[in-house]
Protein backbone atom coordinates (compact mmCIF):
# COMPACT_ATOMS: atom_id res chain seq x y z
CA UNK A 1 0.00 0.00 0.00
CA UNK A 2 1.59 3.66 -0.95
CA UNK A 3 2.16 6.38 1.67
CA UNK A 4 -1.12 7.53 -0.26
CA UNK A 5 -3.44 5.23 0.06
CA UNK A 6 -2.17 4.78 3.60
CA UNK A 7 -2.83 8.11 4.62
CA UNK A 8 -6.55 7.49 3.04
CA UNK A 9 -7.27 4.81 5.03
CA UNK A 10 -6.21 6.53 8.38
CA UNK A 11 -8.19 9.42 7.62
CA UNK A 12 -11.31 7.18 6.79
CA UNK A 13 -10.76 5.91 10.54
CA UNK A 14 -12.63 9.14 11.76
CA UNK A 15 -14.97 9.49 8.35
CA UNK A 16 -18.83 8.85 8.91
CA UNK A 17 -18.46 7.49 5.37
CA UNK A 18 -18.83 3.68 5.04
CA UNK A 19 -16.64 1.65 7.29
CA UNK A 20 -16.18 -1.01 4.76
CA UNK A 21 -13.81 1.39 3.42
CA UNK A 22 -11.38 0.96 6.23
CA UNK A 23 -8.66 -2.44 5.85
CA UNK A 24 -9.90 -3.97 8.91
CA UNK A 25 -10.13 -7.59 9.83
CA UNK A 26 -14.02 -9.17 9.32
CA UNK A 27 -13.61 -9.11 13.30
CA UNK A 28 -13.72 -6.13 13.54
CA UNK A 29 -15.83 -4.89 11.47
CA UNK A 30 -18.25 -3.39 14.03
CA UNK A 31 -15.76 -0.97 14.78
CA UNK A 32 -15.29 2.23 13.13
CA UNK A 33 -12.38 3.74 15.10
CA UNK A 34 -10.11 1.06 17.19
CA UNK A 35 -7.81 2.84 19.43
CA UNK A 36 -4.81 0.89 21.35
CA UNK A 37 -4.24 -2.50 22.20
CA UNK A 38 -4.89 -3.21 26.37
CA UNK A 39 -1.37 -4.74 28.17
CA UNK A 40 -0.38 -4.48 31.50
CA UNK A 41 2.64 -5.25 32.79
CA UNK A 42 3.75 -6.00 36.57
CA UNK A 43 6.12 -3.26 38.07
CA UNK A 44 8.84 -4.66 41.09
CA UNK A 45 9.89 -1.29 41.33
CA UNK A 46 5.81 -0.25 42.20
CA UNK A 47 4.40 -3.29 43.54
CA UNK A 48 1.42 -3.78 41.52
CA UNK A 49 0.17 -4.22 37.81
CA UNK A 50 0.12 -0.96 35.67
CA UNK A 51 -1.77 -1.18 32.84
CA UNK A 52 -1.03 0.43 29.62
CA UNK A 53 -2.24 1.05 26.04
CA UNK A 54 -0.21 0.52 22.68
CA UNK A 55 -1.43 2.26 19.70
CA UNK A 56 0.37 1.18 16.13
CA UNK A 57 0.76 3.25 13.00
CA UNK A 58 -0.55 2.13 10.41
CA UNK A 59 -3.44 -0.22 11.73
CA UNK A 60 -0.50 -2.15 13.23
CA UNK A 61 0.81 -3.08 9.87
CA UNK A 62 5.05 -2.10 10.43
CA UNK A 63 7.24 -1.66 7.77
CA UNK A 64 9.69 -4.61 8.08
CA UNK A 65 13.67 -3.36 9.30
CA UNK A 66 11.91 -0.38 10.44
CA UNK A 67 12.26 1.27 13.73
CA UNK A 68 9.88 3.12 15.26
CA UNK A 69 10.13 6.82 17.32
CA UNK A 70 7.59 6.12 20.50
CA UNK A 71 5.33 8.47 22.41
CA UNK A 72 5.07 7.57 26.06
CA UNK A 73 1.51 9.49 26.60
CA UNK A 74 0.34 10.23 30.70
CA UNK A 75 -3.03 9.91 31.63
CA UNK A 76 -3.25 7.44 28.45
CA UNK A 77 -6.33 5.95 29.15
CA UNK A 78 -7.70 9.78 29.13
CA UNK A 79 -5.93 11.18 26.18
CA UNK A 80 -4.94 8.29 24.12
CA UNK A 81 -8.50 9.05 21.62
CA UNK A 82 -7.44 12.05 21.03
CA UNK A 83 -3.79 11.70 20.25
CA UNK A 84 -4.56 8.89 18.05
CA UNK A 85 -6.63 11.29 15.92
CA UNK A 86 -4.23 13.70 15.26
CA UNK A 87 -1.42 11.11 14.13
CA UNK A 88 -4.44 10.12 11.82
CA UNK A 89 -4.93 13.66 10.21
CA UNK A 90 -1.10 14.32 10.12
CA UNK A 91 1.14 11.30 10.00
CA UNK A 92 3.32 11.22 6.68
CA UNK A 93 3.04 14.33 5.51
CA UNK A 94 3.76 16.36 8.76
CA UNK A 95 4.41 13.68 11.45
CA UNK A 96 6.76 10.60 11.20
CA UNK A 97 4.98 7.15 12.07
CA UNK A 98 5.31 6.53 15.64
CA UNK A 99 3.81 4.46 18.45
CA UNK A 100 2.43 5.78 20.81
CA UNK A 101 2.20 3.71 24.86
CA UNK A 102 -0.43 5.40 26.63
CA UNK A 103 0.25 4.82 30.67
CA UNK A 104 -2.18 4.74 32.29
CA UNK A 105 -2.38 7.06 35.64
CA UNK A 106 -6.44 6.22 36.81
CA UNK A 107 -4.86 4.49 40.19
CA UNK A 108 -1.96 6.45 42.55
CA UNK A 109 -2.15 9.33 40.13
CA UNK A 110 -1.25 12.04 42.39
CA UNK A 111 1.84 9.65 44.11
CA UNK A 112 3.08 8.93 40.90
CA UNK A 113 3.31 12.19 39.48
CA UNK A 114 3.68 15.02 42.24
CA UNK A 115 7.31 16.36 42.68
CA UNK A 116 7.15 15.82 46.24
CA UNK A 117 5.46 15.12 49.45
CA UNK A 118 2.96 17.75 50.65
CA UNK A 119 0.19 17.04 53.65
CA UNK A 120 -2.38 19.05 52.11
CA UNK A 121 -2.81 21.13 48.73
CA UNK A 122 -5.25 24.17 48.60
CA UNK A 123 -6.85 23.46 51.97
CA UNK A 124 -7.57 19.58 51.41
CA UNK A 125 -5.62 16.88 52.58
CA UNK A 126 -3.43 14.59 50.01
CA UNK A 127 -3.18 11.16 50.64
CA UNK A 128 -0.01 10.14 49.04
CA UNK A 129 2.59 12.49 46.88
CA UNK A 130 6.60 12.60 45.89
CA UNK A 131 6.38 9.50 43.91
CA UNK A 132 7.32 10.85 40.51
CA UNK A 133 11.34 10.08 40.79
CA UNK A 134 10.05 5.77 41.31
CA UNK A 135 7.61 6.63 38.94
CA UNK A 136 10.47 7.60 36.73
CA UNK A 137 12.56 4.36 37.54
CA UNK A 138 9.19 2.34 36.33
CA UNK A 139 9.07 3.91 33.08
CA UNK A 140 13.09 4.12 32.74
CA UNK A 141 13.82 0.70 34.00
CA UNK A 142 10.59 -1.48 33.23
CA UNK A 143 8.29 -0.08 30.67
CA UNK A 144 10.70 1.62 28.28
CA UNK A 145 12.58 -2.07 28.30
CA UNK A 146 9.40 -3.97 27.86
CA UNK A 147 8.21 -1.57 25.33
CA UNK A 148 11.25 -2.11 23.35
CA UNK A 149 11.78 -6.05 23.74
CA UNK A 150 8.16 -6.18 22.01
CA UNK A 151 7.49 -3.52 19.33
CA UNK A 152 10.24 -2.59 16.57
CA UNK A 153 11.40 1.17 18.61
CA UNK A 154 14.14 3.64 18.02
CA UNK A 155 15.71 5.67 21.02
CA UNK A 156 13.47 8.74 19.93
CA UNK A 157 10.86 9.06 22.32
CA UNK A 158 8.70 12.05 23.11
CA UNK A 159 6.87 12.43 26.63
CA UNK A 160 3.63 13.95 26.67
CA UNK A 161 1.75 14.82 30.00
CA UNK A 162 -1.23 17.20 31.65
CA UNK A 163 -1.49 18.67 34.71
CA UNK A 164 0.12 16.45 37.07
CA UNK A 165 1.40 14.94 34.43
CA UNK A 166 2.73 18.25 32.95
CA UNK A 167 4.86 18.94 36.12
CA UNK A 168 5.89 15.19 36.19
CA UNK A 169 6.81 16.34 32.20
CA UNK A 170 8.92 18.97 33.62
CA UNK A 171 10.17 17.43 36.33
CA UNK A 172 11.67 14.34 33.45
CA UNK A 173 13.16 16.91 31.12
CA UNK A 174 15.09 18.94 34.26
CA UNK A 175 16.61 15.65 36.17
CA UNK A 176 16.63 12.74 33.41
CA UNK A 177 16.92 14.36 30.38
CA UNK A 178 18.61 11.71 28.76
CA UNK A 179 15.36 9.79 28.86
CA UNK A 180 13.37 11.01 25.65
CA UNK A 181 14.00 13.53 23.23
CA UNK A 182 11.21 15.81 23.30
CA UNK A 183 8.66 16.57 25.88
CA UNK A 184 5.26 18.18 25.45
CA UNK A 185 4.25 19.43 28.95
CA UNK A 186 0.51 20.32 28.71
CA UNK A 187 -0.63 22.96 31.96
CA UNK A 188 1.68 21.43 34.02
CA UNK A 189 1.28 22.44 37.94
CA UNK A 190 3.83 24.41 38.80
CA UNK A 191 2.45 25.31 41.84
CA UNK A 192 2.64 22.69 43.31
CA UNK A 193 4.28 22.46 46.94
CA UNK A 194 4.97 26.11 46.97
CA UNK A 195 6.87 25.93 43.14
CA UNK A 196 9.43 23.90 44.01
CA UNK A 197 10.07 22.53 40.98
CA UNK A 198 9.73 25.39 38.88
CA UNK A 199 12.51 26.85 41.24
CA UNK A 200 14.36 24.11 40.54
CA UNK A 201 13.89 24.46 36.51
CA UNK A 202 15.00 28.04 36.48
CA UNK A 203 18.01 27.34 37.58
CA UNK A 204 18.72 24.29 35.36
CA UNK A 205 17.36 26.36 32.40
CA UNK A 206 19.87 28.99 33.25
CA UNK A 207 22.87 26.91 34.58
CA UNK A 208 22.37 23.38 32.45
CA UNK A 209 22.91 22.19 29.12
CA UNK A 210 19.82 20.31 27.24
CA UNK A 211 20.96 19.75 23.34
CA UNK A 212 18.84 18.00 21.19
CA UNK A 213 16.30 18.35 23.38
CA UNK A 214 12.93 19.49 22.73
CA UNK A 215 9.91 20.80 24.60
CA UNK A 216 6.39 22.43 24.36
CA UNK A 217 4.61 24.22 26.61
CA UNK A 218 0.39 24.61 26.72
CA UNK A 219 -1.09 27.18 28.99
CA UNK A 220 -5.12 27.22 29.39
CA UNK A 221 -7.17 30.36 30.31
CA UNK A 222 -8.15 29.83 33.92
CA UNK A 223 -8.50 33.25 34.41
CA UNK A 224 -12.13 32.77 33.55
CA UNK A 225 -12.91 30.88 36.57
CA UNK A 226 -11.92 33.81 38.83
CA UNK A 227 -11.64 37.07 37.98
CA UNK A 228 -13.62 38.70 34.90
CA UNK A 229 -10.64 41.67 34.83
CA UNK A 230 -7.66 39.86 34.36
CA UNK A 231 -5.61 39.06 31.35
CA UNK A 232 -2.58 36.89 30.27
CA UNK A 233 -1.11 40.44 30.21
CA UNK A 234 -1.78 41.30 34.00
CA UNK A 235 -2.60 38.37 35.71
CA UNK A 236 1.23 37.95 37.55
CA UNK A 237 0.51 41.02 39.35
CA UNK A 238 -1.95 39.37 40.76
CA UNK A 239 -1.22 37.58 44.27
CA UNK A 240 -3.87 35.80 44.94
CA UNK A 241 -3.80 31.83 45.28
CA UNK A 242 -6.53 31.83 42.45
CA UNK A 243 -3.94 32.72 40.10
CA UNK A 244 -0.70 30.79 41.39
CA UNK A 245 -1.01 28.43 38.64
CA UNK A 246 -0.92 30.04 35.42
CA UNK A 247 2.01 32.53 37.16
CA UNK A 248 3.58 29.38 38.25
CA UNK A 249 3.78 28.38 34.39
CA UNK A 250 4.27 31.83 32.98
CA UNK A 251 7.41 32.45 35.02
CA UNK A 252 8.51 28.81 33.74
CA UNK A 253 7.90 29.60 30.08
CA UNK A 254 9.53 33.20 30.43
CA UNK A 255 12.97 31.78 31.86
CA UNK A 256 12.94 29.20 29.57
CA UNK A 257 12.45 32.43 26.56
CA UNK A 258 15.53 34.23 28.60
CA UNK A 259 17.96 31.02 28.38
CA UNK A 260 17.99 30.97 24.40
CA UNK A 261 21.91 29.39 25.03
CA UNK A 262 21.00 26.69 26.95
CA UNK A 263 20.43 24.06 23.60
CA UNK A 264 16.71 23.56 24.48
CA UNK A 265 14.08 24.10 21.42
CA UNK A 266 11.49 25.35 23.15
CA UNK A 267 8.14 27.01 22.53
CA UNK A 268 4.49 27.99 24.18
CA UNK A 269 1.80 28.79 23.00
CA UNK A 270 -1.22 30.60 25.80
CA UNK A 271 -4.87 28.98 24.57
CA UNK A 272 -7.69 31.38 25.43
CA UNK A 273 -10.55 29.53 24.20
CA UNK A 274 -9.65 26.70 26.01
CA UNK A 275 -9.85 25.76 29.88
CA UNK A 276 -7.82 22.96 32.10
CA UNK A 277 -9.83 20.06 30.94
CA UNK A 278 -9.83 21.04 26.68
CA UNK A 279 -6.18 22.10 26.23
CA UNK A 280 -4.54 18.78 25.69
CA UNK A 281 -6.03 18.21 22.27
CA UNK A 282 -5.12 21.30 20.64
CA UNK A 283 -1.71 21.15 22.85
CA UNK A 284 -0.92 17.16 21.72
CA UNK A 285 -1.59 18.62 17.70
CA UNK A 286 0.61 21.78 18.25
CA UNK A 287 3.15 20.36 20.38
CA UNK A 288 3.83 17.47 17.55
CA UNK A 289 3.63 19.61 15.26
CA UNK A 290 6.52 22.14 16.60
CA UNK A 291 8.66 19.67 17.51
CA UNK A 292 8.53 18.05 14.26
CA UNK A 293 8.43 20.59 11.86
CA UNK A 294 11.49 19.54 10.33
CA UNK A 295 9.91 16.19 8.96
CA UNK A 296 7.53 18.04 6.19
CA UNK A 297 9.22 17.71 2.76
CA UNK A 298 10.59 20.94 1.73
CA UNK A 299 9.99 22.49 -1.49
CA UNK A 300 8.13 19.13 -3.14
CA UNK A 301 8.01 20.82 -6.53
CA UNK A 302 11.87 20.43 -6.85
CA UNK A 303 11.32 17.02 -6.97
CA UNK A 304 8.64 16.82 -9.31
CA UNK A 305 9.85 19.41 -11.60
CA UNK A 306 11.31 16.97 -14.73
CA UNK A 307 13.57 19.79 -15.09
CA UNK A 308 15.21 19.54 -12.24
CA UNK A 309 19.18 18.10 -12.94
CA UNK A 310 19.74 15.12 -11.57
CA UNK A 311 22.26 15.80 -9.53
CA UNK A 312 20.56 18.56 -7.85
CA UNK A 313 17.29 16.04 -7.58
CA UNK A 314 20.11 13.55 -5.83
CA UNK A 315 21.78 16.30 -3.45
CA UNK A 316 17.73 17.25 -2.10
CA UNK A 317 16.98 13.55 -1.50
CA UNK A 318 20.43 13.38 0.66
CA UNK A 319 19.91 16.25 2.35
CA UNK A 320 16.53 15.22 3.32
CA UNK A 321 18.13 11.96 4.82
CA UNK A 322 21.15 14.05 6.54
CA UNK A 323 17.86 16.20 8.02
CA UNK A 324 16.07 13.19 9.26
CA UNK A 325 19.38 11.23 10.66
CA UNK A 326 20.34 14.72 12.57
CA UNK A 327 16.43 15.02 13.86
CA UNK A 328 15.86 11.54 15.09
CA UNK A 329 19.29 10.90 16.05
CA UNK A 330 20.07 7.48 14.46
CA UNK A 331 20.81 6.70 10.43
CA UNK A 332 17.30 7.39 8.83
CA UNK A 333 16.70 7.56 4.86
CA UNK A 334 14.40 9.58 3.05
CA UNK A 335 10.84 7.19 3.14
CA UNK A 336 11.33 4.50 0.68
CA UNK A 337 8.08 4.63 -0.79
CA UNK A 338 8.70 8.45 -2.45
CA UNK A 339 12.14 7.17 -3.30
CA UNK A 340 10.49 4.75 -5.37
CA UNK A 341 8.12 6.73 -6.60
CA UNK A 342 10.22 9.52 -7.98
CA UNK A 343 12.52 6.87 -9.60
CA UNK A 344 9.50 5.43 -11.46
CA UNK A 345 8.46 9.30 -12.54
CA UNK A 346 11.93 9.75 -13.86
CA UNK A 347 11.54 6.64 -15.85
CA UNK A 348 7.53 7.59 -17.52
CA UNK A 349 9.48 10.85 -18.68
CA UNK A 350 12.44 9.14 -19.68
CA UNK A 351 14.52 10.07 -18.00
CA UNK A 352 16.89 6.86 -17.52
CA UNK A 353 20.06 9.01 -15.88
CA UNK A 354 18.18 10.47 -12.66
CA UNK A 355 16.14 7.13 -12.36
CA UNK A 356 18.86 5.20 -12.08
CA UNK A 357 20.33 7.77 -9.65
CA UNK A 358 17.11 7.48 -7.49
CA UNK A 359 17.23 3.99 -7.49
CA UNK A 360 20.48 3.25 -6.71
CA UNK A 361 20.11 5.72 -3.59
CA UNK A 362 17.19 3.48 -2.61
CA UNK A 363 19.56 0.68 -2.87
CA UNK A 364 21.97 2.39 -0.79
CA UNK A 365 19.35 3.48 2.22
CA UNK A 366 17.75 0.34 1.78
CA UNK A 367 19.99 -3.04 1.28
CA UNK A 368 17.40 -5.13 3.06
CA UNK A 369 14.49 -4.05 0.49
CA UNK A 370 12.97 -6.41 -1.75
CA UNK A 371 11.32 -3.72 -3.77
CA UNK A 372 14.22 -1.78 -3.80
CA UNK A 373 16.05 -4.13 -5.75
CA UNK A 374 12.72 -5.27 -8.02
CA UNK A 375 12.78 -1.30 -8.51
CA UNK A 376 16.35 -1.25 -10.03
CA UNK A 377 15.05 -4.29 -11.76
CA UNK A 378 12.32 -2.70 -13.88
CA UNK A 379 14.83 0.34 -14.65
CA UNK A 380 17.10 -2.34 -16.27
CA UNK A 381 14.43 -4.52 -17.78
CA UNK A 382 12.95 -0.74 -19.78
CA UNK A 383 16.52 -0.12 -20.97
CA UNK A 384 17.15 -3.45 -22.43
CA UNK A 385 19.83 -4.87 -20.23
CA UNK A 386 17.73 -8.22 -19.19
CA UNK A 387 21.04 -9.34 -17.84
CA UNK A 388 21.83 -6.82 -14.86
CA UNK A 389 17.80 -6.72 -14.25
CA UNK A 390 17.71 -10.50 -13.12
CA UNK A 391 20.71 -9.97 -11.12
CA UNK A 392 18.75 -6.81 -9.18
CA UNK A 393 15.41 -9.32 -9.12
CA UNK A 394 17.72 -12.56 -7.78
CA UNK A 395 19.06 -10.32 -5.14
CA UNK A 396 15.53 -9.42 -4.09
CA UNK A 397 14.28 -13.16 -4.37
CA UNK A 398 17.18 -13.72 -1.91
CA UNK A 399 15.55 -11.20 0.51
CA UNK A 400 12.37 -11.95 -0.08
CA UNK A 401 11.34 -15.82 -1.23
CA UNK A 402 8.29 -14.53 -3.65
CA UNK A 403 6.89 -16.32 -6.39
CA UNK A 404 6.47 -13.11 -7.80
CA UNK A 405 10.40 -13.16 -8.33
CA UNK A 406 10.36 -16.35 -8.98
CA UNK A 407 8.11 -15.93 -12.19
CA UNK A 408 9.99 -12.72 -12.76
CA UNK A 409 13.53 -14.12 -12.34
CA UNK A 410 12.31 -17.05 -14.75
CA UNK A 411 10.71 -14.74 -17.52
CA UNK A 412 14.31 -12.50 -17.52
CA UNK A 413 16.40 -15.50 -17.49
CA UNK A 414 14.43 -16.40 -20.68
CA UNK A 415 15.06 -13.00 -22.39
CA UNK A 416 18.66 -13.02 -21.98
Amino acid sequence: MTKANRLLATLLLVSVACSEAVAQDASNASHLVEIGQADSLYSSILGEERVFWVHLPNNGHLQENHRYPVIYLLDGGVHLGGLAMVQAYYTYFRLPEMIVVGISNRMNRTRDLTTSFVESRQGAPVEASGGAETFTRFIAEELIPHIDSVYPTSSHRTLIGHSYAGLFTINTLVHHRDLFTNYIAMDPSLDWDNQTLLHEATRALQDERFDGKGLFVSISNEIIRFSDTLTIDTVQRDTTDFSLSIRSMLAFVHAAEANTSNGLGFAWRYYDKDIHGSVPLPSMRDGLMYLYDWWELKSPSRYNDPDTPTQDLVRLITERSEKLTANMGYPLAMEEELLTMLGYMAMQMDQSEKARAVFELAIQFYPESASAQEAMADYYESQGDFANAFLHIQKALEISDSDVYKRRAEGLRAKQ
